[in-house]
This record gives C-alpha cells, sequence and structure tokens, in this order.
C-alpha cells in the first residue's frame, strides 16, 4: 500500500512529479488549505500605480490578476519566480529584474534603485522587509478552504505535509492533527520561517522557490534510506 504526501497548496503538484513520487511508493492527496480572494482595493489598481514608477509582484495568482486589471497600461516589473515573469513578460509587459524570493528582491532594490515602486500584494506579506522607497498595496487575502479534507483522521508517522504559504502554516496548526511525527516541507524561507511560531524543527525547503526545487527536494528526501520498505 502507498503511503501518502499530502499536498496543500491550491495548484495541484505536477503530473511529472507525482510519477517520480509513485515510483518510491508515494502517491499525492492535494486538498488546499487556503484559497485568495481579491479584495475591493484591486479595483483602485488602476489609479494608484500611475504614482510610480514601476511595479512588483511576488506571486502567480498576483501576476495574473494584476495583468488582468492593467491590460490597457504598459508598466515595468520587478517580479518574484519565474511563472509570475512569465506571465508579466507574455502581457506585454518590461520584467526589469527577476529574484526568487523577496528577501532576496527586497536586497537587490536597496542596493541598486531608489524608484518609486509599488508591491502589490497579499493582506498576509511581510511590509517591513521592503526599503523605504517601495510602498504596498494589498489587493487579495488567504481564507480558509472549507473543502479542506484528510483521508483519514490519523497521519502515519513519517508523512509529508507540502506548504505553499505562510497562511497555510497557521491554517494547519488550528486543526485538531498531531504534528510530531510529521515531515513538514516549504516552498520557500518565508513559510519554512513559520514553523517557528509552533515547533522547532527541520523543514524541507529548496534552495530556490519554485514547484521543480520543491519536488525535487522532496524526492531527495524520500530516496534516503529511512523511506525505504523493510
Amino acid at each position: 500500500m502507498s503511503k501518502l504526501i499530502y499536498w496543500t497548496l491550491q495548484n495541484d503538484c505536477p503530473q511529472i512529479w507525482k510519477d517520480k513520487f509513485f515510483s518510491l511508493n508515494f502517491t499525492i492527496h492535494h486538498s488546499p488549505l487556503i484559497k485568495l480572494c481579491l479584495t475591493n482595493k484591486y479595483f483602485i489598481i488602476p489609479e494608484s500605480v500611475n504614482k510610480f514608477d514601476a511595479l512588483i509582484v511576488s506571486s502567480k495568482f498576483s501576476a495574473q490578476n494584476v495583468t488582468n486589471i492593467l491590460k490597457e497600461k504598459k508598466i515595468p516589473f520587478y517580479a518574484v519566480g519565474k511563472y509570475a515573469s512569465r506571465i508579466l513578460h507574455d502581457a506585454g509587459h518590461e520584467v526589469l529584474h527577476i529574484s526568487e524570493n523577496s528577501e532576496d528582491l527586497a536586497h537587490y532594490l536597496k542596493e541598486n534603485t531608489t524608484k518609486k515602486i509599488l508591491h502589490l500584494c497579499s493582506e498576509k506579506s511581510n511590509v517591513e522587509l521592503w526599503p523605504p522607497h517601495v510602498k504596498t498595496l494589498p489587493f487579495y487575502k488567504p481564507v480558509e478552504d472549507t473543502e479542506f479534507n484528510l483521508p483519514n483522521d490519523h497521519i502515519d508517522d513519517n508523512s509529508i505535509v507540502v506548504f505553499g504559504s505562510p497562511s497555510g502554516v497557521d491554517m494547519w496548526f488550528t486543526k485538531d492533527v498531531d504534528s510530531s511525527s510529521i515531515i513538514f516541507a516549504a516552498m520557500g524561507k518565508t513559510t519554512a520561517n513559520r514553523f517557528i511560531s509552533y515547533m522547532n524543527k527541520s523543514i524541507i525547503t529548496p534552495e530556490s522557490s519554485t514547484i521543480d526545487d520543491l519536488c525535487k527536494a522532496i524526492y531527495n528526501q524520500l530516496k534516503v534510506p529511512h523511506y525505504e520498505e523493510k
């Protein structure tokens, strides 16, 4: 009987990685912990961006919705992640710089530009990491996905639970689940660091905040002898 990887991100695990995990006798159970919802501030984006020299998007969700509402404008962007960057590029916007995570981008902006920049972000984004010339406009928020479910009441020891955001981590620890023997994996450092509020435990974290690198880090963990069948 195969073991489970609990995939709590909104987007499902890519099929190519499902096949790789299956080869190690693991299958994916996909059930998102949170979903992202636009707020009323979404509709003031077109007028707000006129006051800035460039914009930041730091997620695929943000890039998709920002390009939809700014169809009539062509604006320079800074982006976090190749997927967000690709969406901006395909919509005809100029991408000035791509970073793997928000911390790296904040450092780059502090050292390389004094432009007035607007970060179009989530209500849960860490606004304190940005230099003074970066302002923020939160236009979406995470809310609990009421359809979240676990296939049974007990999670087997050394099962892996995968998170894509700090909000997902927060939501997990509102559930009545014994996490003492669970292996956790996080999309990036920001998400991994959220566990510090709840427990002192090593978290599988890829070097780059991409789905492929996340899956590769999990796959490499599963290949160690600890997971091999006796």
